[in-house]
């Protein structure tokens, strides 16, 4: 049986399913689950960057470095954990919740998009959600959020590092953002083509991420762009000497947020300069009115 034709068997099983339990099928399911198959590749500027900024927490606190880019990964953290949780793309790899004017997307053993009721787990998160949305059909990251909870509950003392494609809920839900499918040749917007054969991913909403770690104890260290993260750690390096970094595509849509627990706030090389304007600043005030004196 192929890939598809197991997909459609459990759909035809279980229909209509939540979006966000067909994005679990997609992705994670064990015999089927596109990450149970393939891995993530990085840039070797990402990894340079990434074991630049690593280095720098390091310094600052005792303890391992754990890198994450699947839900499984989060196993590796142990209760207690002191360190450095790396999550690399690992909230876009998460099963996501899909909405439409209010109403949560299930899907059938055709393939066609049902509209119901939210569950009470989608009504709890719009909660938070509802006084940004301003468009009708929009992600709902409720996995994102949970396992961000669940990771700052876990650490003890450390830093999280995240690097991932997503907006703050400012531009999050005013926005008509696509979904991205994706394999190692080809990319779309079509959940629904090439079962069994593409990722299916949703941008991060940081501040639904944000607002989960703070509920046990994690502070912003600092929410910046990819491009300025780049800039911080590797770039001085690479601009002066002939480099393809300089035609490395710095997507706008990227962001690398990191966070503190159970430390004052330290600064960090890969923060060093930050965006200061539009909704940065909401981020970013607790850095730059007080970095030095670390409170």
């Amino acid at each position: 049986m192929s890939d598809r034709e197991f997909i459609l068997k459990y759909l035809a099983e279980n229909s209509p399913v939540s979006f966000r339990n067909f994005t679990w099928l997609i992705l994670y399911h064990p015999e089927v689950g596109y990450y149970t198959k393939h891995s993530l590749l990085l840039s070797s500027h990402r990894r340079r960057a990434v074991d630049i900024a690593v280095k720098d927490m390091l310094e600052k606190c005792d303890g391992e470095v754990v890198e994450i880019r699947t839900m499984n990964d989060v196993e590796k953290i142990d209760d207690g954990f002191n360190g450095i949780v790396v999550a690399n793309e690992f909230f876009t790899s998460l099963p996501f919740h899909l909405l439409d004017k209010g109403m949560e997307v299930y899907v059938d053993e055709n393939l066609n998009e049902i509209l119901k009721e939210p569950s009470q787990e989608v009504y709890r998160f719009l909660d938070y959600a509802n006084p940004y949305i301003d468009v009708a059909r929009h992600p709902a990251c409720v996995d994102a959020a949970k396992i961000a909870e669940l990771i700052s509950d876990r650490m003890q003392t450390g830093f999280l590092l995240a690097i991932d494609y997503g907006l703050p809920a400012e531009e999050y839900y005013s926005r008509r953002l696509r979904l991205a499918c994706f394999s190692e040749d080809t990319f779309t917007h079509n959940p629904y083509s090439s079962l069994g054969e593409q990722a299916v991913s949703a941008p991060v909403d940081f501040t639904a991420v944000i607002e989960s770690c703070c509920k046990s104890g994690f502070s912003i260290t600092g929410f910046t762009s990819y491009k300025y993260f780049l800039l911080n750690t590797i770039g001085e390096d690479e601009m002066e000497e002939p480099s393809d970094f300089k035609s490395v595509a710095m997507p706008t849509s990227m962001k690398v947020l990191v966070m503190h627990k159970g430390m004052r706030r330290q600064r960090l090389r890969c923060l060093r300069t930050l965006p200061s304007f539009g909704y940065w600043n909401r981020y970013n005030y607790e850095v730059t009115d007080d970095y030095e004196s670390g409170d």
